[in-house]
């Protein structure tokens, strides 16, 4: 069974959990497990240590951070953190949502999921008889684009899906990047200058990573 999560309600799932945070957590993390085996979250906006700190709150980067939470960001600046990373420095991120809900969540197993890498969420759950697809939304205000994002996960899942998910599956048959492009996150984020992290978290399938959340040790690590 296919649950949409009510995070509004509670952060307890059953089984495997998706934490979907479109715009724009989810495809950092994404990104950074690209080049990087793991990234540590936090919800402090505290630097406490050497290492790479990314971040943001209400999509400003962090003052003091090295960078923010941007996967176009990460990417042109790929070489400098993988030398750091090497050199023995942690990645850690903060985010407004997206690290907040991981760091509340209940779940047996909790995955990362965005469109940039949903076909390949859906294959790393597929052997778990009830999933959790969970939006982390926009400080409790609704996110049309994490809810998107549910429902192309879903459409890879070959399953029974509630109510809430069928109704994330049928926007995904329509315009749906017009709905995320229009979205308040994204007017946001283009108001900022991240015009470009918008359009990168729409590349359908684009990164065949997937990262999975160790509670006890507060990182996302690559799902093998």
């Amino acid at each position: 069974m296919i649950t949409l999560c009510n995070k509004f309600a509670d952060y307890k799932c059953n089984d495997a959990a998706i934490v979907v945070d479109v715009l724009r957590a989810s495809t950092t993390i994404t990104t950074l497990l690209s080049f990087v085996d793991e990234v540590y979250i936090t919800t402090s906006t505290s630097k406490k240590e050497n290492a790479i700190y990314i971040g943001e709150r209400r999509g400003k980067k962090i003052e003091g951070f090295d960078f923010g939470n941007s996967p176009t960001e990460i990417l042109a600046n790929k070489d400098i953190i993988i030398e750091r990373y090497e050199n023995g420095e942690k990645v850690i991120l903060t985010t407004t949502n997206g690290t907040r809900v991981l760091k509340s969540l209940e779940a047996e197993d909790i995955f990362i999921g965005a469109i940039v890498n949903a076909k390949f969420v859906a294959k790393a759950v597929e052997e778990f008889e009830n999933i959790s697809l969970v939006p982390c939304h926009r400080e409790n205000n609704f996110a049309i684009d994490d809810f998107i994002g549910c429902g192309i996960i879903a459409k890879y899942l070959n399953r029974e899906f509630d109510e809430l998910t069928k109704v994330a599956l049928e926007l995904t048959k329509h315009d749906w990047m017009s709905l995320i492009l229009n979205s308040s996150s994204a007017k946001n984020l283009k108001n900022l200058g991240y015009e470009k992290d918008v359009l990168f978290a729409l590349l359908e399938n684009s990164i065949n990573v997937v990262g999975i959340y160790d509670k006890e040790e507060s990182k996302v690590v690559r799902f093998e």
